[in-house]
């Protein structure tokens, strides 16, 4: 019914303005969206606006739902897939990429700790030296690994076991490092700061621990059998690239050049030129099997032809030869560790030995 009066008048006008004043709400159900998209031009400004509302809403929610299942791919990749990925298989068993990088990060904080201690004078090309070591740790990981897997496996056979008291001695030295330690050294300090260092618990640390007690073990083992005085020659050698070069050693020794300047100056065996090609006291099994048959049935004074090895062209003089001499400590332990090498290059040639290292596992081992 129309106003009547003018205060009904007043009141309904006044009503329309605030009305007017009023945003226009437009209400758009999820299910009229796909419709409100197609007839976008015969929508209202407030319907365009709330569908619009609804169309980032949608949007939103897929990049969400998508971002967060690349998220939980990777993470899966990351912490489930990677960690399982085999870097070698010994035998059909294969060992993990968490073993491998695991292995790295002990590794490399004790191959670290020795470069700090090591010598300045040596030769940091030098196979055995931490620096050379460091730089092939993520190939030569793999075959310590295999090694390792392999000499457990045969330790049993030959009834060699390790107790937690030999455990808990390799873990000491292994804290203590190397060199001397001062009156203040706290065993569970300097544990607490290896663990923090290389990120692993107790138990990864403990079990490569167990491992080493176990390869001294069985290399103990294995040098019983070790003659305690066998026959031995003192002897020097000169280390050249090819034949030619050899033959030319010996052309210069002819000339009554001395053997130690020659080595000093041409020797490529950087240990042994270092003290004139001297390499002491040795018994057989120290050196390759071509230069003990060729140095061993040398007599005192005499020197060898050309002797080839994997390490080059050798030229040997034996200076002196004794059947009775007992062997000094470093040399015994030399010859442990020898005969430890060579059985497990027997393992390894009769095993199955994979190797599935990948740039991939590399570099996700090095991230961790």
């Amino acid at each position: 019914m129309p106003p009547r009066t003018k205060a009904q008048r007043r009141r309904a006008q006044r009503d329309r303005r605030r009305a007017a004043r009023r945003p226009v709400e437009a209400h758009v159900r999820w299910r009229d969206v796909p419709n409100s998209v197609r007839d976008w031009s015969e929508l209202t400004r407030a319907q365009r606006t709330a569908a619009a509302a609804k169309v980032v809403a949608v949007a939103a929610s897929l990049i969400l739902s998508v971002v967060s299942a690349l998220i939980g791919v990777a993470l899966y990749g990351e912490l489930v897939v990677r960690p399982a990925e085999p870097v070698s298989s010994v035998n059909g068993e294969p060992i993990p990429s968490s073993r491998y990088a695991d292995f790295l990060a002990l590794r490399r904080y004790e191959l670290s700790r020795e470069l700090t201690d090591a010598p300045t004078s040596a030769d940091p090309r030098d196979p055995s030296h931490p620096q050379a070591q460091l730089s092939a740790l993520t190939i030569s990981a793999v075959t310590e690994l295999a090694n390792t897997m392999l000499m457990r496996s045969e330790a049993s056979a030959l009834g060699v076991f390790v107790d937690d008291a030999a455990i808990d001695a390799a873990l000491k030295e292994f804290v203590r490092g190397p060199g001397e330690v001062d009156d203040e050294f706290n065993f569970n300090d300097a544990y607490a700061e290896i663990r923090d260092q290389t990120q692993l618990d107790e138990d990864v640390i403990r079990s490569f621990i167990a491992d080493r007690a176990l390869a001294q073990a069985v290399g103990d083992y294995l040098a019983q059998g070790l003659d305690p005085a066998p026959p031995q020659i003192r002897a020097s050698q000169v280390v050249v690239a090819t034949e030619e070069e050899a033959e030319t050693v010996i052309a210069q020794l002819d000339a009554l050049q001395p053997f130690a300047l020659i080595a000093e100056q041409q020797s490529i065996d950087t240990a042994s030129a270092a003290q004139g090609g001297d390499l002491g006291w040795l018994p057989r099994g120290l050196m390759a099997d071509a230069w003990d048959e060729a140095a061993f049935a040398l007599r005192a004074g005499a020197r060898s032809k050309p002797v080839s090895t994997s390490q080059g062209w050798h030229v040997i003089q034996v200076h002196d030869i004794s059947s009775s001499r007992e062997l000094d400590p470093e040399t015994s332990e030399r010859r442990r560790q020898v005969t430890y090498d060579n059985w497990l290059q027997t393992l390894r040639a009769a095993a199955e030995v994979e190797f599935l290292l990948t740039p991939e596992i590399i570099d996700w081992a090095t991230r961790r």
